[in-house]
């Protein structure tokens, strides 16, 4: 079994990246969500700069507005949007970070894909995502 502990975030990576902008409709959203079978898509702006994350579970508590009782109610009841639902100030990782701590930051904050971004003149830069399936890969003997 390949020691985790020597590998980088920057090896386990899924590149290039399926991205979305704050523009992108539900629709279209809910269809890659379908085609690509991931669980969430990293939000990104013009520049490639990571404004946040959608998620699987995201798009659940879009269905459950017209049963807002079960969820804290969203600003604005009209979503048309993935700015409406994404998560913004999300957990991030540099490449050069261990696979070790992707893992216990998954566990930590109970997360499923971790954005891997650089620093930029353009700000924080999307460069890949390392995701539970990747991390398992690497754990396989």
């Amino acid at each position: 079994m390949r020691e985790i502990l020597d590998v980088t975030v920057a090896e386990l990576m899924s590149k290039p990246v399926v991205t979305v902008t704050p523009e992108t409709g539900i629709d279209a959203l809910t269809r890659l969500m379908a085609e690509h079978d991931y669980n969430g898509f990293p939000v990104v702006s013009e520049t490639g700069a990571l404004l946040g994350l959608v998620t699987r579970l995201d798009l659940f508590r879009l269905y459950l507005l017209p049963y807002h009782r079960f969820i804290p109610v969203l600003e604005d009841t009209w979503v048309s949007s993935v700015a409406a639902i994404m998560s913004r100030g999300v957990v991030a990782l540099r490449p050069v970070e261990p696979a070790i701590k992707a893992i216990a930051l998954m566990v930590e904050h109970h997360i499923r894909t971790i954005p891997v971004v650089t620093d930029t003149t353009a700000g924080t830069t999307l460069v890949g995502v390392v995701t539970r399936r990747d991390l398992a890969a690497a754990l396989k003997p």
